[in-house]
């Protein structure tokens, strides 16, 4: 495959679509912003097109023919929404590499994709023709981080069926966004994208606020809880988000709602508390408490405690001594 990327494209968007159309045998060029692709081969016939509409959502389009049986893998980083309208002949088995969706409007369904690799047999003469629009967490996590609390559950809401003015909004502009049709830009693509989730966000989040609210209170208590009895260990949020038998991108988005800040950052901000306290009160050296607070290296507990407080351990210590 011609090694040419969409602008601000991120390894989650490429594995949206670069491993499907390896595999078809595809060549794609980049052209006006978007990536379009054709193919005539002995495994398939068919063609393909991919726009961006922002770092974190992808309009992709394909109409493929398999000429010959085969099993098609699909890779995902992360869970992503994905909105898809199915336009393949009625004859044809379910689309191929749809995890368990909700039917919309028509041939229209809204799933979460979730993250790892899929695989599925294609029968031989199988065409699968469908437009989708695919919205990685990122996007989420933006609009909860620029409007707080006003815009919960949009996640979610691809799992649950949309009331029908939505819906058939979502239709209409999922039949706009066509292959190859002029003036279809980043900037025009992203504001359907949008404007479709702000009409989603008024009846995602009201009847279900309360709620979620208290799932969310429950589940940062958990949080909480779980940093504080394994500072010294490993507290990637994939970890914690398995530990607690939840979502990374559900767990990262309850978190900020209920906190205002970042996962992350309360991780880090828990570590250099337990470190100051530890600096202040104990005569141990200074890789003994890195390790208490997760640093397994001495160098990279100095480095992250000097751009956190603005000096390093053993000169934070000698300055907590001099206070007392």
């Amino acid at each position: 495959m011609t090694d040419y990327t969409i602008r601000s494209e991120s390894r989650e968007i490429q594995t949206l679509y670069r491993p499907q159309v390896e595999q078809l045998g595809m060549e794609l060029h980049h052209r006006s912003g978007r990536l379009e692709g054709q193919v005539d081969g002995d495994i398939c016939q068919g063609r393909f097109q991919a726009n961006p509409a922002g770092p974190h959502c992808l309009v992709i389009w394909h109409d493929i023919t398999f000429l010959r049986e085969m099993n098609f893998n699909e890779y995902a980083m992360t869970d992503y929404a994905c909105l898809t309208l199915d336009e393949s002949p009625a004859a044809n088995p379910a689309p191929y590499g749809l995890q368990p969706c909700t039917k919309q409007e028509g041939n229209m369904v809204s799933l979460i994709q979730q993250a790892g690799s899929v695989t599925n047999r294609i029968p031989a003469g199988s065409r699968s023709r469908t437009r989708s629009i695919c919205i990685l967490p990122g996007y989420f996590m933006e609009l909860e981080n620029q409007w707080p609390g006003q815009v919960k559950g949009l996640f979610d809401a691809f799992r649950q069926p949309w009331p029908s003015d939505i819906a058939l909004a979502a239709l209409t502009a999922m039949s706009k966004l066509s292959p190859g049709r002029p003036g279809q830009t980043e900037f025009l693509i992203k504001a359907h994208i949008d404007l479709l989730m702000a009409m989603l966000a008024q009846v995602s989040s009201a009847p279900k606020q309360s709620h979620e609210l208290s799932l969310d209170r429950d589940l940062v208590q958990q949080v909480k809880a779980h940093i504080k009895s394994h500072l010294g260990g490993d507290l990637s949020i994939d970890q914690i988000a398995q530990s607690l038998y939840v979502g990374r991108t559900l767990l990262c988005l309850a978190f900020r709602r209920q906190t205002g800040t970042s996962l992350a950052r309360y991780i880090r901000e828990q570590r250099m508390d337990q470190a100051r306290h530890l600096l202040s009160s104990t005569g141990e050296d200074i890789a003994w408490i890195g390790r208490q607070v997760g640093y397994v290296r001495p160098s990279s507990f100095s480095a992250a405690f000097t751009r956190e407080t603005g000096v390093a351990p053993i000169a934070w210590r000698g300055q907590s001594k001099r206070i007392e």
